[in-house]
């Protein structure tokens, strides 16, 4: 029962994936269309699935189907973390959930940048680097809330909802970002009813399952998280496969070394900030998680500071 439980994992994986690759949604280059082209399509439908999941989160809560988990919050952690990970965005070529779904596209690229990631991650958080991840994270002590913050979020959600109706129209990938992030909210917000079925009370994340990957035995494969990420790259696929037949992108050494060290940047960054756009942002954020707010926050910063940085080298290239 536990097995077919997990495989609600793998079918939001691959809601996740189609989604993202029919709507262009990735925060690599959300963010830094925010910062370089004052474009914010994709960072509306990233806020729009935020802002529903406020509003219907809480709902899944009161009616008893999953309980109300935050993300672990470590001050310095987020901030060097999210630093991290925000600036390695732009060497991986995609935020952590944005490379596996360009996995499933045909990205070898992407691909190097999933190992990296999954090799990242997994030596801070089971590996020799275990240790420095402590240390770092507890420079300052976790904080907790006292109070339930999510009772909060409707009121925030329905502001952000008003907000998005009066912005203009735009289009990322094939879809409008309203399509995208509706769609994405949605998704959320059954993240959490169908993963508690397999006792895991908690909404989407990236960098479990991919640690997982690497960590856990052949036997421990069947878990939502594991599942999850798998799902990703196979909605990606049948998204992909839409356009015609899916084909293995070139990669040279140079790139795939390249997308290789900025995803092991987004593994060390994600598990020093204990999440990433996906567990901070569009689950921690929704429930007015502290540490997800400040960790999406110094995401956003490092990839501004990447993407200015790359503009002052090059301008005549952005």
């Amino acid at each position: 029962m536990f097995h077919v439980a997990a495989l609600t994992g793998l079918l939001v994986g691959s809601a996740y994936g189609y989604v993202s690759q029919r709507g262009a949604f990735c925060m690599n280059s959300g963010f830094r269309a925010v910062v370089t082209e004052r474009n914010t399509t994709k960072l509306k439908a990233y806020v729009l699935a935020i802002a529903l999941q406020m509003i219907a989160v809480p709902l899944v809560f009161a009616w008893g189907l999953s309980t109300a988990t935050y993300p672990a919050f470590f001050p310095v952690g987020a901030v060097v973390g999210g630093l991290l990970f925000g600036a390695s965005m732009k060497w991986a070529g995609g935020c952590a959930a944005g490379v596996w779904y360009k996995v499933g596209a045909g990205s070898l690229g992407s691909l190097a940048a999933v190992l990296g990631m999954a090799v990242g991650a997994t030596l801070l958080e089971r590996g020799p680097l275990a240790g420095l991840r402590e240390a770092i994270q507890f420079f300052g002590p976790p904080l907790r809330l006292s109070v339930e913050a999510w009772a909060w979020a409707p009121i925030a959600g329905l502001i952000l909802v008003v907000a998005l109706s009066r912005a203009g129209t735009g289009v990322a990938g094939h879809w409008s970002w309203r399509r995208t992030g509706l769609i994405m909210g949605v998704i959320g917000v059954a993240a959490w009813p169908l993963s508690s079925l397999a006792a895991r009370d908690f909404g989407m994340a990236v960098v479990p399952g991919t640690v997982g990957l690497l960590a856990e035995p052949v036997a421990r494969f069947m878990t939502w998280d594991v599942l999850f990420v798998l799902g990703i790259p196979l909605g990606g696929f049948i998204a992909a496969r839409q356009d015609g037949p899916v084909t293995a992108s070139k990669a040279s050494l140079a790139d795939a070394s390249k997308r290789f060290a900025g995803g092991f940047g987004l593994g060390t960054g994600a598990s020093l900030a204990a999440g990433c756009t996906v567990g901070h942002g569009l689950t921690g954020v929704p429930l007015l998680a502290p540490g997800s707010i400040v960790a999406i926050i110094a995401i956003f910063a490092g990839s501004a500071i990447t993407s200015l940085w790359g503009m002052r080298a090059s301008p005549a290239t952005v």
